[in-house]
């Protein structure tokens, strides 16, 4: 399998019912996608509603990974395209599904190393500023205003057909990146790190004067430092500035 051809993994934060994540996992069949990370899942896991609708998806089902945080389904993760309905008033790139999938495509050539993933949200609610916050990107659908929510699985094939797509008109004319554009991105584990660190000294520093701002005020900063995509080399730098700021006098 060449860099190219490697599918993105596919994260669901939250799921609600047995038979959309099973629902999912054939979409993701269908489309050559195997990795199903779930985050809490509603009704636990494994749920006996799940694998009637995955049908030639049962294995994904079978080998889907649960995790309790986002944090810990993203630790591996370098590049993580959140979708949603409503992209909120967060200061991130909202990009087509199709461009989407063309960054993933993108993100593949620059690493041979580098996991790309695909995060959808709960079925009643989608993803929450949190969950957005953490995302590199968001992938909205320009879809009929007067009609545009779509259900679970449904948005999994849409993005998975998109990735497909894509894959196979770019495979033929395929190139080599050359190594001087290409970056070693920092994993969401690494900048879940930076992050926490850098709230505790900031707080320590006496930084958030508000309670009630304190949330939105973190989730600003997550969302400044996780535009611009920061590579390994850019954060090691970033946390050696968090350490001379933590050696001064409070």
């Amino acid at each position: 399998m060449t860099k190219i051809e490697k599918p993105p993994i596919v994260i669901l934060a939250r799921p609600q019912m047995g038979e959309n994540i099973g629902a999912s996992a054939r979409a993701m069949k269908n489309c050559g996608l195997s990795d199903l990370r779930l985050v809490a899942p509603r009704d636990g896991w494994p749920n006996p509603a799940a694998e009637p609708m995955a049908a030639s998806g049962k294995d994904i089902i079978q080998n889907a990974k649960v995790f309790d945080t986002l944090a810990d389904a993203c630790s591996d993760i370098d590049l993580l395209l959140a979708t949603s309905a409503r992209p909120r008033d967060l200061a991130k790139a909202v990009i087509s599904p199709r461009d989407g999938a063309h960054k993933i495509l993108e993100h593949h050539q620059m690493s041979e190393t580098g996991q790309a993933a695909f995060l959808f949200g709960a079925e009643r609610t989608g993803l929450d500023n949190d969950e957005l916050a953490t995302a590199d990107m968001i992938i909205q659908a320009d879809l009929n205003p007067d009609g545009s929510s779509l259900n679970l699985a449904q948005a999994v094939m849409m993005m998975a057909w998109e990735w497909r797509a894509a894959m196979l008109d770019a495979v033929p004319q395929a190139k080599t990146v050359s190594t001087d554009f290409a970056r070693d991105l920092a994993s969401i584990s690494d900048k879940e790190f930076f992050f926490n660190r850098l709230e505790t000294l900031l707080d320590e520093k006496g930084f958030f004067t508000s309670p009630e701002m304190a949330p939105v005020v973190k989730r600003n900063l997550r969302t400044f430092f996780t535009r611009g995509q920061p590579s390994v080399q850019e954060l090691r730098t970033l946390q050696g500035v968090l350490t001379v700021l933590s050696r001064a006098p409070k």
